[in-house]
């Protein structure tokens, strides 16, 4: 038993130094980004008052919470991508408990397509009532 508890560790470490190698020959292949202390992604949220002046800008990021932004001249363009998901930079601060950033620029950012997809392309055919096997009325029609 313990010969082969040796021979399972000895294989995972040859085959993440083969993987590490991998990675290092081909220049195509996707890296992580740096961390970026001064970087936010997120959805911008943007709150009007009854005339539709921009009242506040935040940046809702499910990991490091909600970031409220200065509503400079780079914070009132950021507005105008209302419900879309962006990649921030500026300087991060923290003021009375609350996280705010000075935006220095922004990039939208868009997921990669699939090689193939057609977003034009009709779906799969439904079943009819609309349901699947596990639905409340176990896939009969309504």
């Amino acid at each position: 038993m313990k010969n082969m508890t040796i021979l399972f560790i000895i294989a995972a470490l040859v085959g993440f130094t083969f993987v590490d190698a991998a990675k290092a020959a081909d220049p195509n292949m996707p890296q992580r980004p740096q961390f970026d202390p001064n970087a936010i992604r997120g959805r911008v949220l943007v709150e009007k008052d009854a005339e539709g002046i921009v009242t506040s800008v935040k940046i809702e990021n499910r990991r490091r919470g909600n970031w409220e932004v200065v509503l400079d001249e780079k914070g009132k363009e950021l507005a105008q991508m209302e419900n879309k998901i962006v990649h921030v930079i500026g300087k991060v601060e923290e003021k009375d408990g609350q996280k705010w950033v000075t935006v220095e620029s922004f990039t939208e950012m868009k997921r990669p397509q699939r090689p193939g997809f057609d977003p034009n392309r009709p779906g799969r055919p439904q079943r009819p009532g609309g349901r699947g096997p596990g639905g409340p009325n176990g896939g009969q029609g309504e």
